[in-house]
């Protein structure tokens, strides 16, 4: 029994790296929208079995990372502009119900929340948004963490790919550095007094500043292409 218990842990973290290097693949743009999840060429790249890629498919496409195609198998999802607002509004909420609950104790993660500050803001002096975009997450699921509910925290994480797509990255390119972290700071100095109403509220202003900008964009989008605001997918390749 304890052999199986051991091997059936050791498998599910490897498909848990496996997931994470597949999500990092799409981050970074090295896997775009419609291109296929090849499980041997994966296995081979990451030198595991098929075992843990398959379970790591499988709750990719289960969070709506991926979708599976008839007689083609998985491929990453397309997702809409529309769908990365909805989902950002999502967690806004989220992470300011997870701020109330933590109440004072949310000072606890003070240290956490100040060590991502200067390393964000050098991502965005050097204008590399995929690195601002890991910090980010990290700082934004640290709040949620403070909230001891894992429900939450789950239901936060099914979001972590909506909001990690092109459309975000391409606005990060527009904002002021300055304004973004001085966002993040005033968050800090909230933590720091253990305000977690204030956290909560200058989380959902921060959250609303950027759907403000990509509600924008997509207006600007739809008013010269018409009503499509997927990303497009000619960065898919044709895998065989």
């Amino acid at each position: 029994m304890d052999d199986n218990r051991t091997s059936a842990a050791s498998r599910y973290s490897l498909s848990a790296q496996v997931r994470d290097a597949i999500e990092e693949k799409i981050a970074t743009g090295a896997l775009a929208p419609g291109d296929r999840i090849v499980e041997a060429r994966i296995a081979a790249e990451l030198h595991v079995s098929s075992i843990p890629v398959r379970e790591a498919i499988r709750e990719l496409v289960a969070k709506k990372v991926l979708e599976y195609v008839v007689h083609k198998g998985a491929r990453v999802r397309e997702v809409s502009m529309a769908e990365t607002i909805d989902a950002l509004e999502v967690k806004a909420v989220l992470e300011a119900l997870a701020a109330r609950l933590a109440g004072k104790k949310i000072a606890q993660a003070a240290v956490i929340l100040h060590a991502c500050i200067p390393p964000m803001w050098e991502s965005l002096r050097a204008r590399d948004y995929v690195r601002f975009q890991a910090l980010n997450q990290s700082f934004h699921r640290t709040i949620v963490e403070a909230s001891a509910n894992p429900i939450l925290l789950s239901l936060w994480d099914t979001l972590a790919f909506e909001v990690r797509t092109r459309f975000i990255m391409d606005c990060l390119k527009t904002v002021d550095p300055d304004q973004m972290i001085k966002e993040h700071a005033d968050m800090c100095v909230a933590v720091d007094s253990g305000d977690a109403e204030s956290v909560a509220s200058l989380s959902m202003s921060h959250s609303r500043n950027l759907v403000d900008r990509l509600k924008y964009r997509m207006a600007e989008n739809k008013g010269s292409t018409g009503d499509m605001d997927t990303i497009p997918a000619e960065g898919a390749r044709s895998e065989s």
